[in-house]
């Protein structure tokens, strides 16, 4: 069997070198590199821009602490913010005495994306949030909240019909 050489210059070259640059490599290049994309599914997941820093800064803490044992750090830290979003919403919920709250503590300007979310269950949110916001497939959303894929399209179903609901 022959062996290919990589020239450099050649486009296998750029494509391996532009994948290097993607990947943070350094927990420094990964905090710099997610952290405000976090806060944004954060603070889509709980309504709150101070709840979803605290949240996803816990998380770069835990991630900091296990980050020579960890394989894949930047799933490890998104699994771990939308665990903590989920972890938020359930705390809400005992201290409130009720399963959702009727009210967001905060509104955007421009739309109602956050009063909208909040028509849904904290599971429904997250799985609404990281297929739509995120872009996520129904495997990466299935391992993020912890289910099984087959249960992420109804799932989205469901949520979409009660959005629709609350819409009209």
């Amino acid at each position: 069997m022959e062996e290919i050489e990589v020239q450099p210059g050649s486009l296998a070259d750029e494509i391996e070198v532009e994948s290097t640059r993607a990947t943070p490599v350094t927990f420094s290049e990964l905090y710099e590199h997610d952290f405000l994309p976090l806060v944004r599914l954060a603070t889509l997941m709980t309504s709150r821009v101070e709840v979803a820093r605290d949240i996803v800064q816990d998380a770069f803490v835990k991630l900091h602490v296990k980050w020579a044992t960890v394989r894949n750090p930047a799933a490890y830290v998104r699994r771990s913010v939308v665990n903590g979003c989920r972890s938020y919403h359930r705390r809400e919920m005992r201290w409130r005495g009720r399963k959702q709250s009727d009210e967001p503590t905060a509104t955007l300007d421009v739309d109602d994306t956050l009063s909208t979310l909040s028509a849904l269950t904290p599971k429904q949110r997250a799985i609404i949030v990281l297929k739509f916001y995120e872009g996520c497939n129904e495997h990466e959303i299935a391992e993020i909240v912890g289910c099984r894929p087959g249960s992420v399209g109804p799932t989205v179903q469901r949520a979409l019909t009660r959005l629709r609901e609350v819409q009209t």
